[in-house]
């Protein structure tokens, strides 16, 4: 599902508990909207979710140390490295 740009944070946690999903998948280039994905995952934690829904991070201004620091899942230099990424955090890899 993609739910665009310019979403207001709480849209991801609505939508991964309206369809039950495994992941949220976050990317930015802009370094302003960095702190957005710390709040997602922050609200994930709030809601009891986190365990349950998984949280990657991708774009320019991101960085490994970066999903480290904001307690995301994972993180991914470019999409190949993503889908990878994204079938070990599910369990399917």
């Amino acid at each position: 599902y993609d739910l665009g740009r310019d979403v207001p944070l709480i849209s991801f946690v609505e939508k991964a508990k309206e369809v039950d999903a495994q992941l949220i998948c976050l990317s930015t280039l802009m370094t302003t909207t960095m702190p957005g994905m710390k709040e997602v995952v922050e609200m994930l934690e709030k809601e009891g979710l986190k365990d349950k829904v998984k949280v990657m991070i991708g774009g320019g201004p991101i960085s490994q140390a970066y999903c480290d620091q904001i307690n995301a899942d994972g993180y991914a230099v470019n999409a190949i490295g993503a889908v990878t990424l994204a079938k070990e955090l599910v369990g399917m890899a």
